[in-house]
């Protein structure tokens, strides 16, 4: 399928947020045949700099359009016009040949195109099967259309073959009554975030293109010694899946690639692989271990924090944790964890210090039932998760304004319904 983002741009200013939008979307198309439409002006090297990855691996390219005089956002026609208009129209005819789909920004709102407008009308009435999707990034209606003059006619209603995008439910009547769009012709396509922009390659491939979906993603740096106690997370996790809440486990195992290790992983594998992976899996790079940018990237990205240890004397992947903004679950019968106490959950988990003496020896905690345990403490941390409003602010946005959530959930969808409509 072919696609084309249509802009009027002249550089690309990260700190305006359409161009953030656009950079986004191609991220999101990169892997298509997909063509960026800019205006006369833009610098080349602008455009490598802002779009370079996406040049160097999609097909279609950037293009240059001239809409000839272009004023200060105020509709002008002059005597030129018409000729500018038909000359965007034979630019049209050129680029837009075998396109399925065109993602426009402002298209029908600015004034500075109205003559795009204008040109891409006529462009669809010739072209019935190609399809439309407008993004409108503004709450405000400037009455572009009914300042053309002798062109408003044109510009009156729905574009033929096109879909308003509304990026959020709010704005669906408001902006379908500004544009002429009934409700089955307005699809909701929220803005999305590149919230793993900043994270280290390994980070992203780590995380793959799946993880954002996860309700509750719980990261566990550890050497996989028993005592570490991997089991006791694979257990919470099982239970917080069997009561409704999607959970993976990443186990950031490091130095562990051999011996007893290995052979605890495998058992952690076979019993909790449903949701339960391992970084040393991911590729070559991470068998052994990974900087510690990932861990501090993964816990980022992540919603909950368990230690099960039975022994550690300063653990910093608590701080590291908690700096994120990890909720915290730790072990009880480990004295060094009660300084968390009022700022955690807690749950025993056994140790290899005497709590009666605070000195070296055992704390053995047994359960009447260890599974409803576990359950119980699923549902202590379901209850954070989706009551703290950091936390449960944290997770809507991965699951829905993620660059990974958008492209799946709303933006191929989109693009892939609107070209089968009326096929």
């Amino acid at each position: 399928m072919r696609t084309a983002i249509l802009t009027d741009f002249i550089s690309h200013d990260p700190a305006y947020s359409l161009c953030s939008v656009v950079a986004n979307q191609i991220k999101m198309l990169g892997d298509q045949d997909l063509t960026l439409f800019v205006r006369k002006g833009f610098d080349p090297a602008d455009a490598a700099k802002a779009y370079g990855q996406y040049r160097q691996g999609a097909p279609g390219g950037i293009v240059v359009l001239d809409p000839g005089e272009t004023g200060s956002n105020v509709v002008k026609v002059t005597p030129d016009s018409e000729a500018e208009i038909v000359h965007l129209l034979e630019q049209f005819e050129q680029h837009l040949a075998g396109i399925d789909v065109v993602l426009t920004h402002d298209l029908i709102y600015q004034a500075n195109m109205w003559k795009y407008h204008v040109a891409a009308r006529r462009f669809a009435a010739k072209h019935p099967k190609v399809r439309w999707l407008h993004w409108v990034h503004s709450a405000t209606d400037l009455g572009t259309a009914k300042a053309t003059g002798r062109y408003a006619q044109e510009l009156r209603g729905r574009m033929p073959g096109s879909w308003l995008v509304a990026m959020h439910e709010e704005e669906i009547n408001r902006k379908g009554g500004m544009f002429g769009y009934e409700r089955d012709q307005i699809v909701v396509i929220p803005n999305p975030l590149d919230i793993m922009e900043d994270y280290h390659p390994l980070t992203r491939e780590i995380l793959g293109d799946k993880a954002y979906a996860a309700d509750i993603l719980i990261v566990y740096p550890a050497r996989l010694d028993r005592g570490k106690q991997v089991e006791v997370i694979g257990e919470i996790g099982a239970a917080l899946n069997t009561i409704g809440w999607a959970t993976l486990v990443l186990v950031c195992d490091f130095h562990s690639t051999a011996g007893d290790k290995a052979t605890y992983r495998d058992s952690l594998k076979a019993t909790y692989g449903g949701f339960m992976s391992f970084v040393s899996d991911c590729s070559r790079e991470t068998s052994y271990r990974v900087p510690h940018k990932v861990i501090m990237d993964l816990f980022d990205y992540a919603d909950v924090f368990i230690h099960p240890s039975k022994s550690e004397s300063d653990p910093l992947i608590v701080p590291e944790a908690a700096w994120r903004r990890n909720a915290l679950m730790l072990n009880f019968d480990l004295p060094v964890f009660r300084q968390w106490d009022g700022r955690a959950l807690f749950g025993k988990f056994s140790s290899n210090i005497d709590v009666t003496s605070g000195q070296p020896g055992e704390t053995n905690t047994d359960y009447a039932d260890r599974a409803a345990y576990m359950t119980g403490l699923a549902r202590a941390i379901a209850y954070t998760v989706q009551q703290n409003p950091i936390l449960a602010n944290h997770r809507l946005v991965r699951q829905t304004r993620s660059l990974e959530a958008v492209r799946a959930k709303a933006l191929l969808p989109a693009i892939e319904g609107i070209r089968a409509w009326m096929r």
